[in-house]
């Protein structure tokens, strides 16, 4: 279910999410970015409440890489058996000239937002840099990457500040080292938390307003107890701090729901009339979930985004969670079931 921010009409968030300070990222691009990102945002409320189908995808999310550098317990490649399913066939990030297929369509139709990643880890691309100039000149106005920040060096944040992203996300999950590497496997919080202060610190000193920062905590077991504790430590640092429900992995992270935690019985999916995301192989889906995967709509490589978006597969299953029938598909069923509220 989506709850209205009174305060400030471009602002919606799910209520699996928590947020600090929410507002304050719209009104910063909204100055920065002006009227055309204003209108954006307006059209984004609109399909978020499913009430427009859009000439094509307001967000195109490119999950360029496939693989990631931690095994997080909550995520999908922190489970072999899952990681391995996922991966299955990909092993090459997402070739240039698809990529260049993807953004000469997306110039065509002024899709306004684009995203570097889905489950996986944007900062293993070497050429991420360029990639992203490259979304810049494509006309793209919002241009987001979410990293676990292990390999953000002081190179990669030169690179990043100069690339022209609006929206940079810090998948952190604790305040402190012993909880940091007990959930985030692989990942070293000393390193994660020089490489955001020197960051933060370059951004500072080159006087920019963007990208906006956001530190953000799974709500588990481990985490649920120390959200004040997150809050004080990181709204020092970034700008936006955000706590996000647990999504189960069906017989596998049930382990990690903290006490208390319900299925969320409000839960809507809108993913189909606001996005889609497209793999390192070329599939397209409808929707940046766990169990997306499964969800094939196309493959860029022989379809375009415009046919995929308005194709029989996608308005198939528009119509159905018109009706909050997520029955009509065993991965649908599976997704909506899995998501928990405290």
């Amino acid at each position: 279910m989506k709850t209205k921010d009174t305060k400030n009409n471009l602002v919606e968030k799910p209520n699996r999410i928590y947020g600090e300070r929410k507002n304050f990222g719209e009104e910063v691009l909204s100055k920065e970015l002006g009227e055309k990102y204003v209108e954006y945002r307006k059209k984004w409320i609109k399909a978020s409440k499913r009430k427009i189908v859009t000439d094509f995808p307001l967000y195109v999310q490119i999950e360029h890489v496939g693989r990631c550098n931690l095994r997080c317990s909550t995520c999908i490649n922190g489970t072999d058996v899952l990681r391995e399913n996922y991966t299955k066939g990909i092993t090459k990030p997402l070739n240039i000239k698809l990529y260049k297929k993807i953004l000469n369509e997306a110039k065509k139709y002024n899709c306004p937002s684009i995203a570097f990643h889905n489950n996986d880890e944007p900062l293993l691309l070497k050429d991420l840099a360029e990639r992203i100039r490259m979304a810049k000149d494509a006309g793209f106005l919002d241009i987001i990457i979410t990293t676990n920040a292990n390999l953000l060096t002081p190179e990669r944040t030169r690179q990043l500040l100069d690339s022209g992203i609006t929206k940079l996300s810090f998948s952190l999950d604790s305040w402190n080292k012993e909880d940091y590497e007990k959930i985030r496997k692989g990942g070293k919080f000393d390193i994660v938390l020089k490489n955001i202060e020197y960051f933060l610190k370059e951004k500072k000193r080159m006087n920019l307003r963007l990208p906006i920062t956001r530190a953000t905590c799974v709500l588990t077991k481990f985490t649920y107890k120390d959200m004040e504790k997150f809050r004080n430590f990181w709204q020092k640092r970034v700008d936006i701090v955000e706590f996000q429900n647990l999504q189960v992995l069906k017989g596998h992270t049930e382990n990690l729901l903290p006490p208390g935690a319900k299925i969320d019985n409000t839960f809507i999916c809108n993913n189909p009339w606001e996005q889609v995301v497209i793999r390192p192989n070329g599939n397209v889906l409808p929707c940046c979930s766990f169990y997306g995967g499964g969800l094939i709509l196309g493959n860029i490589k022989n379809s375009s985004i415009y046919e995929i978006w308005h194709g029989q597969k996608m308005k198939k299953i528009r119509k159905e969670l018109l009706r909050n029938n997520f029955a009509f598909s065993p991965i649908c069923k599976m997704c909506s079931e899995t998501f928990y509220t405290l």
